[in-house]
């Protein structure tokens, strides 16, 4: 088996609290990952496509995951918060968008309900799609792939947008996708980590990592985005079988950090986001289709 695959896999394990030494970690990676691993079904055009941006650092790799975690437990406590707080706005039909200001974080969440639970693997895959060669129109993950972790677990590159900036420096972000048959999180490249810098193949990025702010998880979430300083994106999509349907939301929270033309390309980014996803949502079809 391939070792970075076997790194990653135990990369995976050693975070979920897995590995209680080193021989029994490699036995049951290999085992699982020739068995009933699910990256023993990853697609191998990603890795193929990748393969130059394919990571084989555990250490990195758990960083990584330590970070990612960090903000799928913020997204998590948002997507729990009343929304009764919220000024809502009926846009359609089993639809409606909720914003929410405190402080300097302004919070937008989309509430989609489409019909039918079979079509719930497949709205996963709608919204969970960094491949190359996608029209950006057709998918919310843009930007250029600058390391893979795992297929669910990538570094994406973008440039600074900002037109103060003419360094033309570019940012990077993590994205994840945490897929349950119940639930899926999916964590957008939004949080730009703080490294000044071009990443290539010979970059190391552990301490990077480690050394990252992260968002307190121990109080309200919006407080602690206030105290963060900085936006998160994602997406929580729940298969309601009960009701046969899917359920999706996508949360984008917006910090105001005093320049008035950065907060007004962020605002009109959400909306430009809020649009796709809602006509993206309209092209799910059911898992066998």
């Amino acid at each position: 088996m391939n070792k970075i695959y076997i790194k990653v896999a135990l990369a995976l394990l050693a975070l979920s609290g897995y590995m209680h030494n080193g021989a029994y970690a490699s036995e049951a990676v290999e085992k699982s990952c020739t068995e009933n691993c699910s990256l023993r079904h990853r697609p191998l055009s990603v890795y193929q496509q990748y393969k130059e941006e394919a990571n084989g650092n555990l250490d990195e790799t758990i960083e990584a995951l330590n970070y990612l975690e960090n903000s799928k437990d913020i997204l998590l406590k948002l997507y729990d918060a009343d929304v009764q707080e919220y000024s809502d706005f009926g846009i359609g039909n089993d639809r409606t968008l909720y914003i929410k200001k405190i402080g300097n974080m302004n919070i937008g969440r989309l509430d989609i309900t489409i019909p039918y639970s079979s079509k719930y693997k497949n709205a996963v895959r709608q919204y969970w799609d960094y491949k190359y060669d996608k029209n950006p129109d057709e998918k919310i993950i843009n930007g250029k792939v600058a390391r893979l972790y795992c297929k669910d677990k990538v570094l994406i590159e973008k440039l600074n947008t900002d037109p103060d900036n003419t360094s033309n420096k570019k940012i990077y972000s993590l994205a994840s996708r945490n897929y349950k048959e119940e639930m899926t999180v999916i964590v957008c490249p939004s949080r730009v980590l703080d490294f000044d810098g071009e990443i290539n193949k010979e970059t190391e990025l552990e301490d990077v990592y480690k050394n990252q702010k992260l968002i307190e998880t121990d109080i309200d979430p919006v407080e602690a985005l206030n105290k963060y300083g900085d936006n998160i994106a994602g997406f929580i999509i729940k298969n309601d079988e009960k009701n046969d349907q899917v359920r999706i939301t996508y949360i984008n929270a917006i910090y105001d950090n005093g320049n008035p033309n950065e907060v007004y390309r962020k605002f009109r980014h959400r909306t430009d986001e809020f649009k796709k996803i809602t006509e993206l949502s309209e092209k799910i079809t059911p898992n066998n289709e």
